[in-house]
């Protein structure tokens, strides 16, 4: 009878050994699942990137008056301007909260689509120096820079936001099949995309 009665408690305290170890590792399992997941997210967010091409055609012109502004000198030129622009999602700014225990993963917030870059092709033609008003080197470069502007104010015009937002809603829909072959849920349901852009290194 006491053996029996013993080995019983043995089997028990063995039972409640192997659920105390398996708990852990499934739990063990399911954080070790949520690092793997939340860095293919990331991953694959990489690659929401769109690029559109710009044009544009700037006509300068300014007079300066000498002496007394009894004389004046003109000086002119046409600034052509071809620009690549590139609008991507600074993954860095993702907010995922994981609960492992539920198999559960809650996408917070998607970061704003931003212009990562402008590569700009800019080419003078029909340059003229006035005799007392010439072009020097600082003065090209205050055109480069107005140009740069002119097509930056382009960009919310065009389609190319609102082709990076359907980007990252497909993106985020793919997200969603991975996760689930993993056995998890990702519940996107209070996520807001904004299609107003933010310029690199601008506040």
């Amino acid at each position: 009878m006491e053996f029996i009665l013993g080995l019983l408690l043995g089997i028990i305290i063995l039972g409640v050994i192997v659920l105390i170890f398996s708990n852990r590792f499934t739990k063990n399992k399911s954080e070790e699942q949520s690092v793997v997941l939340l860095e293919k997210i990331r991953n694959v967010s990489k690659m929401i990137t769109v690029e559109g091409d710009f044009s544009e055609i700037m006509h300068f012109e300014d007079v300066k008056g000498v002496l007394l502004n009894l004389i004046s000198s003109k000086r002119k030129a046409i600034v052509l301007a071809n620009a690549k622009v590139m609008i991507g999602f600074d993954m860095k700014k993702i907010k995922l909260q994981s609960i492992p225990e539920k198999k559960k993963l809650i996408l917070e917030h998607f970061p704003e689509p931003e212009i990562l870059s402008i590569e700009t092709d800019i080419q003078y033609y029909d340059v003229k120096h006035g005799y007392f008003n010439k072009f020097a080197a600082s003065d090209l470069s205050n055109l480069n820079k107005k140009v740069r502007m002119n097509i930056e104010e382009k960009i919310p015009e065009s389609e190319l936001l609102s082709s990076a937002t359907s980007k990252a809603l497909d993106t985020v829909k793919i997200i969603e099949q991975m996760v689930g072959t993993f056995g998890w849920k990702l519940d996107y349901n209070g996520l807001e995309f904004n299609e107003k852009p933010r310029i690199e290194g601008r506040k």
